[in-house]
């Protein structure tokens, strides 16, 4: 069976996945933090940016965010917040 080629994501529908600048995207591209690659042909001048890379990244920004979150979360659950 033959395996399909990846699509990629355009750079700028990653940035809006991820809630992030392009210019930030390409940084992290740059830096190894998402996989992407130029495609062969015309088409190959703009960045694809790796699927299973960029949701990855998702779950990563999302798992940071809860730990910032869980102390004030603990703390409403147990009322020691007022609001």
């Amino acid at each position: 069976m033959e395996m399909p080629f990846p699509k990629g994501i355009s750079v700028p529908a990653a940035a809006h996945a991820l809630q992030l600048s392009v210019a930030t995207v390409r940084r992290m591209i740059a830096a190894g933090q998402l996989v992407a690659w130029k495609p062969r042909g015309a088409a190959g001048r703009k960045w694809l940016v790796d699927e299973v890379s960029l949701a990855a990244t998702q779950s990563v920004m999302i798992q940071a965010s809860r730990e910032r979150c869980a102390p004030a979360q603990n703390e409403m659950l147990q009322g020691w917040l007022q609001f």
